[in-house]
């Protein structure tokens, strides 16, 4: 496939998936006017310019290029600047569900935690371009960006957001894995550490010890923590295989928290049915498979990886989110890319799309493709075949005499 059909593909699979979330949270929003004797579209009317922010980010991007975004200068003081907002927003802010995580500026809020999974992509990919060598050989060389993450964990985990280091953490690990580095060194230490972290993150908290527990069967769980999971699990079985149909779903009535933000897949699946939830899960893979396909295809290293960890954010976050709304893994607060309601969440989505774009752009024209790994077991593959090929050379190709 070319760079440009990828690139068509990348931008109509976004516009699928920004329509489907326009039309979910009109579905979702709109009836909280209706007590009043109307309909009430300011949640609505904020998306939609959060989507139009969000597509002039994109854009942005995308024809500026990664030539900017890979500066120190940029990288440097980009991330210095989330960093001091991720500081500063547990101390000015004002509690949302015991979180402290968005200034609130007035019409608008921003959460500082959307900003650097975008940061940790980039200067991920800086770092591993910059010391490539040692990440593939000393064990040291994974070890200044795991240093760096557990800074950044630390500031995000202070506003109350452990579903976004899972998302950074699993990042994090593709895009160094990706890199060429040895992927046991950083799974063993993660391994080692596993137990202190879910003790501090997890099990020191009440409420979050509920929700691992209640995971498993929230059914036979009173409160809280099984309720979220109880009303999803009716929201998904109410809709069957074709659902109740657009904006006649019962769960949004008062029933289930959180339906227009980390719960609007259970309203897909209940008011479009199972047809309309495989709908969602193939666009996303669908989306997946084209970020890949862009990275495997960029010949520049940091595009590549900036392409790696683009994907694997979109992937992560809205795999994860559809597995907590089933109930197959623990309930965690992250919204659906591109679908769940949320101004910060859709333009930092969309910027990502930008990024994935612009490492598209990178990608040579007019030739056939050949893949280049840059993995242990791929490189030995291609120096393999690069040293085949030079021997059927040398071979074939004799001196006279």
């Amino acid at each position: 496939m070319s760079p440009t059909a990828l690139r068509i593909l990348l931008a109509l699979l976004t516009l699928a998936l920004c329509g489907l979330g326009l039309v979910m949270v009109g579905s979702t929003t709109t009836i909280r006017g209706v007590a009043d004797g109307g309909l009430n579209f300011r949640a609505l009317m904020i998306q939609g310019i959060a989507l139009l922010i969000g597509a002039s980010i994109a854009v942005t991007i995308s024809i500026v290029g990664l030539g900017v975004l890979r500066q120190r200068w940029f990288i440097f003081s980009a991330s210095f600047l989330v960093a001091v907002m991720l500081f500063l927003v547990p101390l000015v802010s004002a509690p949302v569900n015991g979180a402290y995580r968005w200034f609130d500026l007035g019409p608008i809020k921003i959460q500082p935690a959307e900003l650097a999974k975008v940061m940790l992509i980039l200067m991920g990919a800086w770092y591993l371009v910059q010391q490539q060598e040692r990440v593939r050989v000393h064990w040291h060389g994974v070890l200044m960006p795991l240093l760096g993450f557990g800074f950044v964990a630390l500031l995000v985990y202070r506003t109350q957001d452990l579903g976004s280091v899972v998302v950074m953490a699993l990042v994090l690990w593709a895009m160094m894995v990706f890199a060429g580095a040895r992927w046991l060194y950083f799974t063993a230490l993660g391994i080692a550490s596993l137990p202190l972290v879910l003790y501090v993150t997890v099990f020191s908290e009440g409420y979050r010890r509920d929700r691992m527990l209640a995971f498993r069967d929230p059914w036979a769980v009173e409160g809280p923590a099984g309720y979220h999971l109880q009303q999803s699990e009716l929201a998904i079985a109410s809709g069957g295989t074709h659902g109740m149909g657009l904006g006649q779903g019962a769960s949004k009535q008062g029933f289930l928290p959180e339906f227009h933000t980390d719960f609007i897949y259970a309203i897909i699946c209940e008011e479009l049915g199972m047809i309309g939830g495989v709908a969602v899960v193939l666009l996303f893979l669908c989306l997946v498979m084209v970020g890949l396909s862009i990275a495997n295809r960029c010949d520049d290293r940091y595009a590549r990886l900036v392409a790696v960890g683009a994907t694997m954010l979109i992937g992560f976050q809205a795999f994860w989110n559809m597995l907590v709304v089933v109930g197959a893994v623990p309930t965690k607060g992250l919204t659906l890319p591109f679908i769940s309601y949320g101004g910060t969440s859709l333009v930092v989505s969309l910027a990502v799309i930008g990024l994935l774009d612009a490492a598209a752009r990178t990608i040579p024209s007019g030739r056939a493709h050949r893949s280049r790994s840059n993995t242990r077991i791929g490189a030995a593959i291609l120096r393999r075949s690069d040293d085949h090929a030079q021997g059927l050379l040398t071979t074939r190709v004799r001196p006279w005499g």
